[in-house]
């Protein structure tokens, strides 16, 4: 099913000031610290030192039980091999005198392999208990972090409905498709797909489809789009079909296409039109949100492209082969893919101030995860 609407909504933000007032805001400031109290706990207690020292122990120990082993091995071969020999040569009270001779040796080193063991047990439980104690304190801290930001979400979203009869303007977004189980929207730039943490940042998709749509009990998004781009964004309305959407989207069995325009122009190999860029990619926490290109840490991604009206600010088609965050962004961008970073995308390189990131995803296509058909939406590029 195809529905060509184009999408005029501005995509502009809630405003903070009218969302929430001077008690929200010290609400949030104390929320957001105590979330992060509990992230710095949690990182502490992953980071443990008793962690580190159970796995060097560990590894100690297992290198001293495997030389032990193999030297009693040899041990127990060359004690085969005199038996053998003493029993050829020796009778009687001779032959029994050696072979117990040979017994104790074995017991020997059984008792020693035994007592290693023992000595391991003794060094290690003091740290097990450790772990086993940080662990569940991670559990229970964990639970912690996300009851509160259940809660705080459950607060935020309270308050961003409690705004909407006050004249924010038209909250609707287009709607492009609308079963029993799936929505089609067409988003706007500038809007979040799903709210953010703090109270300024509820305007989303999810959250206007939630005031748009009171009696639907369930509203998931399958994937998402940056705030800065526009287009086409499937949600679920019913548990099963966001898994089974989900697992398309995880098994890149989701085609999407997306358009934009380059802030220059771009150099092929053979003057050719088309092609793939191929860089991995990675999220450097010393500088989120930006990904960066890392040939040892990097995820492998892929994206096919077609030049569709070249020149000093091109319109390409981009295809993403695999789902990495910000990947057109970054494969367009870097100098060892297109090197001509999308018009209006400052954070990877464009220099031409322009009102908006120039990317619109424009075609989805899907399969119905109830009646399993084929499903194609498309939404024409708003520049």
């Amino acid at each position: 099913m195809t529905d060509n609407r184009d999408d005029s909504s501005d995509g502009n933000q809630i405003d903070a000031a009218t969302l929430c007032s001077g008690p929200m805001a010290i609400a949030e400031a104390r929320t957001l610290a105590t979330l992060a109290e509990l992230k710095r706990n949690l990182i502490d207690l992953k980071h443990l030192p008793e962690r580190t020292a159970f796995e060097q122990l560990s590894r100690q120990y297992a290198d001293r039980l495997q030389q032990l082993a193999v030297g009693h091995r040899q041990r127990k071969q060359a004690r085969d091999r005199k038996r053998s020999h003493y029993r050829k040569i020796l009778q009687g009270d001779a032959l029994e005198t050696v072979l117990n001779a040979l017994n104790r040796e074995s017991q020997q080193d059984s008792t020693e392999y035994r007592h290693l063991k023992q000595a391991r047990t003794q060094a290690l439980n003091p740290l097990a208990e450790a772990i086993t104690q940080a662990d569940q304190q991670v559990q229970t801290l964990k639970q912690c972090y996300t009851d509160l930001s259940y809660r705080w979400q459950v607060q935020m979203q309270a308050a961003y409905f409690a705004a909407q009869p006050l004249g924010v303007g038209n909250l609707t977004l287009p709607i492009l498709y609308q079963d029993e189980v799936l929505i089609v929207v067409d988003k706007p730039a500038g809007l979040l797909s799903v709210p953010g943490r703090r109270y300024h940042l509820q305007d989303s998709v999810l959250s206007r489809l939630r005031y748009q749509l009171p009696n639907c009990s369930f509203l998931q998004l399958v994937h998402r789009l940056d705030q800065d781009t526009s287009g086409l964004l499937a949600i679920a309305i019913a548990a099963d079909a966001h898994v089974a959407l989900s697992q398309q989207f995880a098994q890149r069995q989701v085609h999407k296409t997306y358009e934009a325009i380059l802030s220059r122009s771009v150099d092929t190999l053979s003057g050719s039109f088309c092609g793939s860029v191929e860089l991995p990619l990675w999220s450097n926490p010393e500088s989120r949100p930006r990904q960066a290109v890392d040939f040892r840490k990097g995820k492998p991604s892929r994206t096919d492209f077609r030049i569709l009206t070249p020149g000093e600010q091109p319109r390409v088609e981009l295809t993403p082969r695999t789902g990495r965050t910000h990947q057109l962004r970054v494969h367009t961008a870097h100098r060892e893919g297109l090197n001509a970073p999308i018009l209006g995308d400052a954070l990877y390189g464009s220099t031409r101030p322009t009102e908006r990131l120039y990317l619109h995803a424009t075609v989805l296509e899907l399969v119905h995860p109830v009646t399993n058909e084929g499903l194609r939406f498309s939404s024409i590029a708003p520049f």
